[in-house]
């Protein structure tokens, strides 16, 4: 496994996907054991700040990891260096 990440943003205008992705992306950070910060962000200007063009997106310490669609559990486990 890789460096642990300390935040990670869950961009989006807050709708059922984006609910859905953070649901999904905290599920694997507690089953990871993960001691990281998860934040749902939904304001224009990150998203723009961070080029999103499409959501919802999964940010780790400032980086787009994913976007436009919900992550399945391998997705996750995955932009996690998990496995």
């Amino acid at each position: 496994m890789g460096e642990t990440p300390k935040v990670i943003e869950i961009l989006g205008p807050g709708c059922p996907r984006c609910q859905a992705t953070h649901k999904v992306v905290q599920a694997v950070v507690t089953e990871a054991g993960l001691g990281c910060d998860i934040r749902k962000n939904e304001s224009i200007d990150r998203m723009v700040e961070l080029g999103v063009m499409a959501t919802p997106a999964v940010v780790i310490d400032g980086k787009v990891v994913f976007f436009g669609r919900i992550p399945t559990p391998a997705d996750v486990r995955r932009f996690l260096n998990l496995g």
